[in-house]
């Protein structure tokens, strides 16, 4: 005979109820709603390493996108089910429709019958039918259905009462829902009975259906639905590969907000509800006190007690014969917080989802990328980062001096060239000097990076091999030189060398037919730097100088026509990369770079059409190279200022040329002399169309070299420089008695 235990998924009170009356009931097997290609996995439920929460994985190797997850938490009846029976030494075996049969359904449209009688579904039906137990416990005024099934339920005495009754409702609810079942359902349950029958047939008398509430009617009453509907509504069903493993899984995960289709609402106060369901009220309002401690909030034994207190209050007025979440939630508002939600959405998380991660042994991964990713993990000393979770407040900073954290600067490059964002880099501050230094802000772990590691294991069965393989193969798809450039900065940031002789050649290729001078210049600076300072990745730097080789004469060639005919934002984007590239080939120190750079700025400066402020700034760095002398640079000056574009042009030349410094003006008096004529010559339109650019440019000098300039406008320094040079003192006594009249 088998006996039907319905019960809610992930339901603590379910879990207690199932537990004791199955010890009650004694049965020589258990059959679990689990897909049935899920069984070689089960072996693995007594080892000590396998700690909840974790979730089977079962998937199509061929088709990745065909995955499904299946979490059990220490509350979820399934769980707790499987461990009797292993504790006891009896039969454990899944009984649901093998996901190999599910995923080909979901894959292709069905010529099943649906079964599907209303055509026009009234809503509160179809309301119901979505999940039966929030249509009843709303009904009753609850807001959670687990408590409502709690609260209704655990006034039976009898254990095996409970079920009955369970199933009594489920019977009920069905009655007009059977008519509006999917194909899915239907072959669920019809394959579920098929399963039951077998174990009949193997010889087991007391067998225990594990099943989920609403299926219950479905499997009890075995006489109702003929072996032969079954046999043949099975018979024919397309399948596919499966493949199952368990994975770590997480309360956020579980957690309704995580998109989990059958999750709860609070994990972490469903586990307490689970280990201590006499004492959950106190036990969570003193976590409440000790969580609000740690934040450095008033919080004392006398706050639990009148929170106690008051929860106990509010159930009994609402006639409820447990205090649930929302009565405790409402009392630790009122009470710890005052009225104020702040104090407790600081500890939201921790309070009612909870940061628990579960955790599997090692010899369970399901591919050989997987356990070298575990191994990687260990050796880079980021198991507590992999296992607890992410700080997410604080970036991990990484010295690739050190073997350890250059391991995992390899790692995490590896992994983001597959695409497993699990950590993102963070730009190092300016003050931190040195190429040494890496920040990496990171992310819990999530069943999504694995479905992308598993996806990944075909490039290789290793994170070395298979970020190579992949890098490669990205490199052969791509003809965007600036997007190439990037995968080459991946590379040697991951370290593939075997890499960077194909990708170096494809560079080439690109290089001689691109004009895409931009991206060239983006790859200048890198690349100087791993050759004058060396690489602290320790990748071999000779591709690298050959890759410069040949990148450095085309930039220099295609420099000065790729300056002309821009507009503003694509101007300061070259303005920006010019610098890049001047501090690039000053890194290089070789004469022959160095006179291709400065060859390339003469024409920068010199080309007709060429934007204002980079033929500005090409003027700056050839005058601080010493390639200009200062009356060249003054008669450079004297022509922008004069041109007939207008004074929004010259004003973007200036800002160009005076980029970093105002001393160029302070010591250059013929300078400033032909700035101020040319300010003091402009009509009021033109000034005011160049007066933001100067005022831009001016602002980014230091406040000394501002004041300076400001005695300068004022005429002090002008007219100390005239009486140095143009003063007459018989022409100054002319004034004096006028002036002494004035003044009395």
């Amino acid at each position: 005979m088998h006996k039907i235990f319905g019960i809610r998924h992930h339901g603590p009170g379910s879990a207690q109820r199932l537990l004791r009356a199955l010890e009650q009931w004694q049965p020589d097997c258990v059959l679990i709603e689990l897909p049935e290609d899920c069984q070689p996995a089960l072996k693995w439920i007594s080892h000590e390493e396998l700690e909840v929460p974790v979730a089977l994985l079962l998937y199509n190797p061929q088709h990745l996108q065909q995955a499904s997850f299946l979490p059990f938490a220490v509350f979820s009846p399934e769980w707790q089910a499987l461990h009797y029976a292993h504790r006891v030494g009896i039969p454990a075996r899944p009984m649901d429709l093998p996901m190999a049969h599910t995923f080909a359904l979901r894959d292709s449209a069905s010529n099943l019958p649906q079964l599907q009688l209303s055509e026009a579904p009234d809503p509160e039906l179809v309301l119901m039918l979505r999940d039966p137990m929030h249509y009843l416990a709303s009904l009753a005024g609850y807001d959670d259905s687990e408590r409502w099934w709690e609260h209704t339920f655990e006034t039976y005495s009898d254990d095996n009462a409970v079920f009955d009754a369970i199933l009594e409702m489920m019977t009920a609810l069905r009655q007009e829902g059977l008519r509006m079942e999917s194909t899915e359902t239907l072959l669920r349950e019809a394959f579920m009975r098929k399963t039951i029958r077998q174990a009949e047939k193997e010889g087991f008398q007391k067998i225990a259906v594990v099943c989920g509430a609403w299926h219950s009617p479905a499997l009890h009453a075995l006489n109702q639905y003929p072996a032969k509907n079954d046999n043949a509504l099975l018979r024919g069903l397309k399948k596919v590969k499966t493949r199952c493993t368990w994975v770590p899984w997480s309360y956020d995960r579980l957690a309704f907000q995580s998109g989990y289709a059958a999750g709860v609402l609070s994990p972490a106060w469903y586990e307490l509800l689970f280990l201590h369901p006499e004492q959950q009220g106190v036990r969570w309002l003193i976590r409440v006190a000790q969580l609000l401690r740690q934040k450095h909030l008033d919080a004392s034994a006398a706050h639990v007690q009148e929170a106690v207190r008051l929860a106990d209050a509010l159930a009994a007025l609402r006639n409820r014969s447990t205090t649930g979440i929302g009565e405790l939630e409402e009392a630790a508002l009122a009470v710890f917080g005052q009225g104020d939600a702040a104090p407790l959405q600081l500890i939201q998380q921790e309070l009612v989802i909870g940061k628990i991660r579960g955790n599997v042994p090692a010899q369970v991964s399901g591919i050989p990328l997987q356990e070298d990713f575990e191994a990687c993990i260990k050796s880079a000393g980021l198991n507590k980062l992999y296992r607890s979770g992410a700080d997410k407040e604080e970036p991990k900073k990484l010295d690739l001096r050190t073997p350890s954290n250059l391991k995992a600067s390899h790692l995490l490059h590896r992994l983001q060239i597959l695409g497993i964002n699990w950590a993102s880099p963070v730009p190092v501050s300016d003050k931190v000097r040195g190429s040494f230094h890496e920040l990496w802000r990171f992310v819990d772990w999530t069943p999504e990076f694995i479905i992308r590691l598993i996806e990944m294991g075909m490039w290789g069965n290793t994170l070395e091999e298979a970020s190579l393989h992949y890098i490669l193969h990205l490199v052969q798809q791509e003809d965007n030189l600036s997007l190439l450039l990037q995968r080459f900065g991946e590379v040697l940031k991951a370290d593939l060398p075997l890499a960077v002789g194909p990708m170096t050649k494809r560079l080439q290729e690109l290089g001689a037919q691109t004009r895409d001078v931009m991206g060239l210049l983006e790859a200048l600076a890198p690349l100087a730097n791993i050759l004058r300072y060396g690489n602290t990745r320790q990748t071999d730097a000779l591709a690298v100088r050959e890759l410069l080789d040949q990148l450095l004469p085309r930039i220099c060639i295609g420099l000065p026509a790729a300056c002309r005919q821009l507009d503003e934002e694509p101007a300061r984007e070259f303005f920006r990369l010019l610098l890049e590239g001047n501090r690039a080939v000053a890194l290089l120190n070789e004469k022959e770079a160095s006179n291709l750079w400065n060859e390339a700025l003469v024409g920068v400066m010199l080309g007709n059409g060429t934007h204002p402020l980079l033929a500005g700034i090409a003027t700056r760095i050839l005058l601080d190279k010493k390639m200009l002398d200062p009356e060249q640079a003054g008669t450079e000056l004297s022509a922008a200022l004069s041109r007939a574009a207008g004074g929004s042009d010259a004003a973007l030349w200036l800002e160009g040329f005076l980029h970093g410094s105002g001393q160029l003006l302070l010591h250059t008096p013929a300078l400033w002399g032909l700035l101020n004529e040319w300010l003091g010559t402009l009509p009021y339109e033109v000034f005011r169309e160049a007066l933001p650019v100067l005022r831009r440019t001016f602002s980014k000098f230091t406040p000394p070299e501002r004041q300076e300039m400001l005695n300068f406008a004022k005429g002090d320094g002008l007219i100390k420089k005239a009486m140095e040079f143009n003063f007459d003192p018989q022409r100054a006594q002319l004034v004096n008695p006028i002036l002494q009249q004035l003044l009395g």
